[in-house]
């Protein structure tokens, strides 16, 4: 609406503009005519009759009279009734100077109106006609027309224009209203939670770049979210570690114990069985330490140690639950192994127990191969034939409480990204011939 008061406010001014310069263009070329006339019929030595008269008003488009010195007519071309010449006489009787041109003047006769025009001739006196001034009368509806035909172009070209310029910034700003509209769902979907939303309409104007720095925006918040979200979790990680490992702490002593106590009674401390589950007893404690330093926001100093000595430890304690479920593991350690440190044993360990537990439970083939890469790294890859991992989840896998087990929490592989993030490497996995492969990188000091 307000585009279109603008709009009609600027055409009005238009015609009005042109209407005035119309009138001031009619008026000067009327003004140029009589200034012509004059200088041919003031020094004029011809006289001016009835014919010559009528010739000068066709070619001027007017209507001449000529006035003797006490103003009575005595020639005219205009045809008017006697009492209308006696208007005129008595006009001319009241008008301006005979010496000098009068100002307009207003004459009505029967079903037309001029404009009156007077200005002396020269050396009246000496004239044959006896013609001391001229009258020259302009149709007013010849001068109304003139002036109609100047304002016509400039009206036409400047409403043209208008409409033309109204029209397209309608078009463009009811194309840039749908636009800002679709562009506040969108951000309305990007406040709601919604970060994968599509902002951008790809257009390279001022509003397209808008809606790119709103997707920017967007992708900083879902990135910022899952930061966020990911703490939340860690914390919540923590508190449920301290909770647990209050509770654990009390059973695993009380386990220990009880199974020292039989391998005393039972006269063989040497048997493989128990040896297995004092060493499972020991590295479980060892994981309760670790949680209750987690929990109280403190971290464990490092213990460096070899490699293949962690790696060996884990595959004695894993054989028997392999052999309980009946899964086939297949240890690979290359002999390169030998001697190389990493920066933290328990840390590697856990990681590494997690991995193949988690494919001991899935899978009914699993194989661990273990070697030095580039002279710097330790590369640990557990791959199995299991179903592998569920698609919905496989891009937050490494995330808290992410599981696509029934009964399971979700907190294996966390702990197994925070371990190789520990031991300056990373954890990837891909799936390839039918097996997943769970590839673990730590930096050998």
């Amino acid at each position: 609406m307000p585009l279109i008061l603008c709009s009609v406010l600027a055409a009005a001014g238009v015609a009005a503009g042109s209407y005035w310069l119309a009138a001031r263009w009619a008026t000067r070329d009327l003004q140029s005519r009589l200034v012509g006339i004059q200088r041919t019929l003031s020094q004029s030595t011809f006289p001016l009759n009835r014919v010559v008269l009528r010739l000068l008003a066709d070619l001027t488009q007017s209507e001449l009279v000529t006035l003797d010195s006490r103003g009575a007519v005595l020639q005219q071309t205009i045809d008017a009734p006697s009492q209308s010449l006696a208007d005129l006489e008595h006009l001319l009787a009241t008008s301006h100077d005979a010496n000098e041109v009068a100002q307009v003047q207003m004459l009505k006769l029967p079903q037309k109106r001029y404009l009156a025009y007077r200005f002396p001739t020269q050396n009246p006196a000496m004239r044959s006609d006896r013609v001391d001034s001229v009258l020259i009368l302009f149709d007013e509806a010849l001068l109304q027309d003139a002036q109609r035909r100047a304002a016509i172009l400039p009206l036409v070209t400047g409403l043209s224009t208008i409409l033309a310029l109204t029209s397209i910034t309608l078009l463009v700003t009811e194309r840039m209203v749908r636009r800002i509209a679709a562009l506040r769902v969108r951000v309305d979907r990007v406040a709601a939670g919604d970060f994968e939303s599509k902002v951008s309409d790809n257009v390279g104007d001022e509003l397209g770049h808008l809606g790119a720095a709103v997707e920017t925006m967007a992708s900083q918040l879902r990135h910022l979210w899952a930061t966020v979200h990911r703490q939340e979790g860690e914390k919540l990680l923590h508190q449920i570690a301290g909770g647990m490992a209050h509770q654990l702490r009390n059973s695993l002593t009380g386990a220990r114990m009880a199974i020292e106590l039989h391998a005393s009674d039972c006269g063989d401390p040497t048997d493989e069985g128990l040896q297995i589950a004092i060493a499972q007893i020991e590295q479980a404690e060892d994981y309760v330490r670790r949680l209750l330093l987690v929990a109280s926001g403190r971290q464990d100093k490092d213990q460096p140690a070899d490699a293949m000595r962690c790696l060996q430890d884990v595959q004695a304690s894993l054989a028997p639950i392999a052999r309980h479920l009946n899964v086939n593991l297949h240890w690979d350690l290359a002999l390169d192994l030998a001697n190389q440190q990493v920066k933290d044993g328990a840390t590697l360990s856990a990681a590494i127990s997690n991995l193949v537990l988690n494919a001991l439970q899935t899978a009914g083939d699993v194989h661990v191969q273990a070697k030095v890469r580039n002279q710097q790294w330790l590369q640990v890859s557990i791959s199995d034939d299991g179903p592998g991992v569920p698609e919905a989840i496989a891009d937050e896998l490494f995330e808290p409480f992410v599981t696509s087990k029934p009964e399971g929490l979700g907190l294996g592989l966390p702990v197994v990204r925070r371990a190789a993030e520990h031991l300056e490497g990373r954890v990837v996995w891909r799936r390839r011939q039918q097996r997943t492969v769970f590839d673990f990188y730590a930096r050998i000091m």
